[in-house]
């Protein structure tokens, strides 16, 4: 064989293992594995575009990765393609905002590297408040509270948590008045 012939096939051979062995550069998010907010694909950490499909197979949101990190604008789309909302992460961290299928807001709070932090709010398909939660700064992925209410607007109960157990739970009627409590 001659040395061009050699030179080439060493060329091949490099790009033939690069793409063989290489992250592709967009997947969806079910090819990604999720450990500790951390994605991985194929065992090691993910960077590139990962979408997500609606019940329907549409795709709703482009999520950009960086050494497995959430990182860059994550873009939602209406179920016709056009453009919902961005929201901006930075190695991990940032306000996530989710939508139900009929393009109402269905949620939204801040993440930290996977994990919830502060409050954050549910709404109903109507784009109605229905739930609040409260994660704990100090503690990943520890829930302090919980509030939940009518479709009026006023609040059904409330759930307090001590090191993620149950602890208090309070009933209100549609009043606003207190009819039961529960302390564990």
């Amino acid at each position: 064989m001659s040395e061009k012939n050699k030179y080439w096939l060493v060329i091949v051979a490099f790009f033939l293992f690069f793409e063989v062995f290489s992250q592709p550069q967009m997947v969806l998010m079910k090819e990604l594995t999720n450990q500790g907010g951390i994605y991985y694909y194929r065992g090691e950490k993910y960077t590139g575009i990962g979408f997500l499909k609606n019940e329907k197979g549409k795709f709703i949101v482009e999520i950009p990765l960086r050494k497995g990190l959430v990182h860059g604008k994550r873009i939602n789309y209406t179920t016709n393609g056009s453009v919902l909302a961005k929201e901006k992460f930075k190695n991990g961290k940032g306000i996530l905002i989710t939508y139900h299928i009929n393009n109402k807001l269905k949620s939204s709070g801040y993440i930290n590297v996977g994990f919830k932090e502060g409050e954050w709010k549910y709404y109903n398909k109507k784009g109605i408040l229905k739930a609040k939660e409260m994660w704990s700064f100090d503690v990943e992925n520890q829930l302090d509270w919980e509030k939940f209410y009518y479709k009026s607007g006023s609040i059904e109960s409330e759930m307090y948590y001590k090191m993620g157990l149950l602890s208090k739970e309070v009933y209100y009627d549609e009043n606003g008045k207190v009819f039961k409590t529960n302390k564990n």
